[in-house]
């Protein structure tokens, strides 16, 4: 029987916790599994000079990224990271593609006379057909074998050469790297016309070559199998590696961490990356998005301004600031050194002008002031634009599940629409709060400076009313850095 008077108390939610930048450090002295660390004391147990896996350069990066008190305008400072260790990566040579006929299982009942021919079609090509003709009798499957030896055919223009041994024939791409594939069959005929098929059946393989794989390439798909396997829990990305092909590889793969429209309709998972390089090439070019690189002198490297520009300005996150007119500690320095920034770069004027094209930011010094220009990644784009429009897209995710979570059904009516869309709405506000400033707020209301297109049912079409799939929820707003009127937009799709 229920009861007259039923008493519920619920306590309140426990806090959020604080948002911080979710930084990997790579090592490339040894393995070592990833690990969260929080002082230099616990990174020298491992990459110290007693450490399981000495790496110098990732003590210096730790206590550089740790170390910026001094100088920082933020009201904290980096407070942990992520670092994983790879072996040493090393490049690869590049491999042929193969096409094995394997004809020891074949049964030969009557010999093959002398001067037959024999007709082979690869992978049910007829344009990469091959002719053989019977020397002397055959009555093994050796033998048989023996006659495609130096025969060749032409397939997705590689031209693949025969061998023979012990009864298989294998037929090797002339030139090196991955090829088109080529199908699992072979048909014999004795005929030109290939109508007469002839009784053998032999076992067929194609494994397809493999591209050369610089030490870069080898390093970025040890990270990838590391996203994969074991941690995709981080977004921003730092290395021990400097030279230019490495620069380049990682910010290409940070780069393409973020999905197409076409990938993310396709089931693609949205885990995008952020890199932070640093080079002592005053050339140095990479048209990427999603990548910033500093540059400093050659003699300077150690101080790892890559990680000093990090812990400088990452602890503002995910509140946005420019990354421009900061002033990077070198967190290295002795105490005895005082406040030390990272080491001005002994630059021309044409070089500093070639660094700002290349959109490479560098230490500068302008009317006795020394701060980073210009804070930008290496496609020109802002810093903090790029990780503001990534937080907006990662909340606003997070919010949508959250809906569909929580609530035992939305409806596919107006009403459904407006309960996803409020996703939208509360990111997109929370972007222009005072504790985000990603989003511009109007000077008199307050109010972020963002529309969102809600649609209705009457705009689904039937396609998607039967595959329970909203019309696009489109937004649009302005950027708080703003000065050029820079707008960020998008649209949520969301299957209910």
């Amino acid at each position: 029987m229920a009861k007259d008077v039923i008493v519920v108390v619920q306590r309140d939610a426990l806090p959020k916790p604080k948002e911080s930048l979710d930084i990997l450090l790579v090592s490339t002295t040894g393995a070592q599994p990833v690990k969260v660390y929080r002082d230099i004391e616990s990174v020298k147990e491992v990459f110290g000079e007693n450490g399981s896996t000495p790496n110098s350069k990732v003590v210096r990066k730790a206590t550089t990224l740790l170390n910026q008190g001094k100088t920082t305008l933020a009201e904290t400072l980096v407070s942990k990271f992520k670092i994983v260790g790879f072996e040493p990566p090393s490049g690869s040579a590049a491999l042929p593609a193969k096409f094995t006929v394997d004809f020891t299982a074949s049964t030969i009942t009557e010999p093959i006379a002398t001067g037959t021919d024999i007709w082979m079609k690869a992978g049910g090509d007829d344009n990469a057909v091959v002719k053989a003709t019977a020397t002397a009798d055959v009555g093994s499957p050796a033998e048989l074998a023996e006659l495609f030896e130096g025969t060749s055919f032409t397939k997705g223009g590689k031209t693949y050469t025969a061998t023979a041994e012990s009864g298989v024939v294998t037929y090797t791409a002339s030139e090196p790297g991955s090829a088109d594939s080529i199908p699992e069959r072979v048909n014999l005929y004795g005929d030109e016309i290939m109508t007469e098929a002839l009784p053998y059946e032999p076992e067929v393989e194609f494994k397809n070559g493999v591209d050369a794989v610089t030490a870069a390439d080898a390093l970025v798909n040890a990270i990838k199998k590391f996203q994969q396997d074991e941690d995709n829990d981080w977004y921003y990305l730092m290395t021990d590696k400097d030279d230019d092909d490495y620069v380049k590889a990682l910010a290409k793969f940070a780069e393409a961490s973020e999905p197409t429209e076409a990938e993310l309709g396709a089931g693609v998972e949205d885990h995008r990356k952020f890199y932070m390089g640093q080079t002592t090439n005053k050339d140095f070019a990479c048209l990427t998005a999603r990548a910033a690189v500093i540059y400093t002198d050659p003699e300077f490297i150690d101080e790892e301004p890559d990680a000093s520009y990090t812990g400088n300005v990452g602890p503002f996150y995910p509140k946005n600031v420019t990354w421009k007119f900061k002033r990077p500690q070198d967190g290295n320095a002795p105490a005895s050194a005082g406040i030390k920034l990272i080491t001005l770069p002994k630059l021309k004027e044409s070089e500093r002008d070639a660094l700002s094209e290349n959109h490479v930011n560098y230490l500068t010094e302008e009317y006795k002031r020394q701060y980073v220009k210009e804070g930008v990644c290496l496609n020109g784009e802002f810093i903090d634009v790029v990780l503001g429009g990534d937080w907006i897209a990662k909340r606003m995710r997070d919010l949508l599940y959250d809906i569909l979570l929580e609530n035992a059904n939305v409806d596919y009516t107006d009403q459904g629409f407006a309960l996803v869309a409020t996703a939208v709405s509360q990111a997109l506000a929370e972007a222009a709060d005072a504790a985000h400033n990603i989003i511009a707020r109007d000077q008199e209301s307050k109010a972020g400076i963002f529309t969102v297109v809600i649609p209705k049912y009457a705009d689904s079409t039937d396609e998607q009313r039967r595959n329970r799939v909203m019309p696009d929820i489109t937004w649009e707003a302005l950027l708080s850095g703003a000065v050029h009127q820079v707008k960020t937009k998008g649209a949520l799709r969301v299957t209910l």
